[in-house]
This record gives structure tokens, sequence and C-alpha cells, in this order.
């Protein structure tokens, strides 16, 4: 990675923890609790799926106040989504960032209060967010992100038996992929002019647009382009983890690509995604696009 693109990750990450104290901070909850929610947000990994909303945002305006809230509210809810998934009744997952996870730290009814706290905070975050920017249409985005993508997903990955392949692709792309596309289409969205073009879509449940009045054929175009960047992207994100944990030796939890593939086709696959998703950044967007190229360059295994 360039130097350019680790100071401006580090400001990104500065800036969203900064904020994700402060929604903390400022709830009316126990000091305790307080002190679980926390646990559970810091420290943030890769903080990948708000910096994705605020990089796609700042290709064309720069973010404000609003759109760092709205990207905690991101955070906030990949956080709960962690909590959740690995309390026993799901994946059973004693560990999360190399350290306890949060019900093994303070017990499952604890870490079900957090997650669920933290689902509402961020949908709290992200209405404010709208409503300060004049429209709440971007928040579709995300209720589908949940709706039909991470507890579709989960559900699937629980109780569904991945006959092939293609079942597995179609568990990444609901219950991780539907997050970060989420994140890139609300962050483009989100930049746009109040009340016109892009903020101003309608979506169905597949999150495909069904309101184009106003919208002109190039706003689609890059629409889409934005939605291809973040679907193939999120799939490669996970391929990447199942793979980086295969060549390290370690236990994979639930089903993983190796269960289906060799080494060499598993990484086949995942760079076919990442050139996808790099070939959706060459639309002509008319902003920077380098962070997020060096990003997806990142996830490479040759």
């Amino acid at each position: 990675m360039s130097e350019k693109f680790d100071l401006r990750l580090a400001e990104w990450k500065e800036q969203i923890d900064d904020c994700l104290n402060k929604c903390v901070d400022d709830t009316s909850y126990p000091d305790e609790f307080k002190e679980i929610l926390k646990y559970a947000l810091f420290p943030g990994g890769k903080r990948l799926r708000p910096v994705l909303f605020l990089e796609w945002h700042s290709m064309y305006t720069q973010p404000d106040k609003n759109a760092l809230w709205y990207a905690c509210g991101i955070e906030m809810m990949h956080s709960y989504s962690l909590i959740h998934d690995d309390m026993p009744c799901m994946d059973n997952d004693d560990f999360r960032r190399g350290k306890p996870s949060v019900h093994k730290k303070y017990g499952e009814a604890k870490a079900l209060l957090a997650g669920d706290a933290l689902l509402d905070m961020a949908y709290n975050a992200m209405i404010d967010s709208s409503l300060a920017v004049g429209d709440v249409k971007s928040m579709k985005h995300f209720s589908l992100s949940g709706d039909r993508g991470i507890i579709h997903g989960q559900y699937l990955d629980l109780y569904r038996k991945n006959k092939s392949i293609d079942d597995l692709i179609d568990i990444y792309e609901k219950k991780t992929a539907s997050l970060i596309k989420g994140s890139c289409l609300s962050g483009y969205a989100f930049s746009q002019k109040q009340g016109n073009g892009l903020l101003s879509m309608l979506f169905d449940d597949e999150m495909s647009v069904v309101d184009l009045s106003g919208v002109s054929p190039e706003e689609i175009e890059l629409f889409y382009a934005v939605e291809r960047f973040g679907k193939n992207f999120g799939i490669a994100f996970q391929l990447y983890d199942d793979i980086s944990e295969y060549i390290a030796g370690e236990k994979t939890d639930g089903t993983s690509v190796l269960d289906f593939l060799d080494l060499a086709a598993a990484k086949e696959l995942l760079n076919n995604y990442l050139n996808t998703a790099t070939t959706a950044l060459s639309a002509d967007f008319g902003g920077d696009t380098s962070f997020l190229k060096e990003l997806v360059e990142k996830f490479i295994i040759v």
C-alpha cells in the first residue's frame, strides 16, 4: 500500500472512531452498558464499510458531520451483526478480533441487548443524517441490507445445506456483500444534490431501481457501476477471508470456498471478483477512484 493510501485510511478511521465514541457517550444508557457497547465497537478492525461510504461520498462532496454520522450508523449495524452471529445459538464463536466475543466477556443477555442497542442506534444515526440532508430514501439500502441481506444470509448459513459453490456464493452475497454494496451505494447517493438524481430513486426488494423519473441514462449507468463494484468486492472480501484462513492453517468456521474448490481454483475465483470490481471503477465517475483501486489490490492473492 502506498503512503498516501495508508494516510487516508488512517484519517478516515480516526474520524469514524471519534464519532462512534460520541454516539455511545451521547446515549442515556448506564455507564456499564456503554462499556459493553464500546467493547463491541473497539478496536474496530478495518472499518471497511464506513470507509467505503465516506470514500464514495468524497468522490463528489467532502463529507460533513451528517455523512460521518451516517457512516457510523453503518459500522454500528455491522457490529450488531457480529455480536449476534458470535452467540452460541448462531455461529458460537468465542473470539472476535483477537479478544473474547461480547457474550464470552459479559454474558449472553448483555450481548443480546448490546446488539439490539447498536442496531437501533444505527438506524437512528442514519435517519437523523438523512433527514438533515432532506431525503430519507437512501435508508432503503440499509433496510434491505439487513432484511434481505444479513438476516437472510445468516438464516441460509445456519439452516441450508450448501451443495455447490453457487450456494456458498449466494450466502456470501447476502450475508457479507449486501452491507458492503449498501455502503458504496448510499455513500454515492448521499453525496448527490438534495432531492435530485440518485437520492430520489426508489428501490424494490431486490435493491433494483423502480423509479427512474428525472434520472439521466448516465446517472443510471454510474449507479449500476457502483453496485457492481460493491457486490463483487463484497463477495471477494469473504473469499479472501476463507483463503487466508486456509493458508494460515486456521480452523474454518462453517463452510468455506475450500470445501468446493482447490486452492488454485479458489484464488482464481477470488481474483475474478476483484477484477470485476476494478473494471467497474473504470466508469466515468468524474472523481478520483485511486483509493478504491488500491483497496481492491490489497485483497489479491497470487
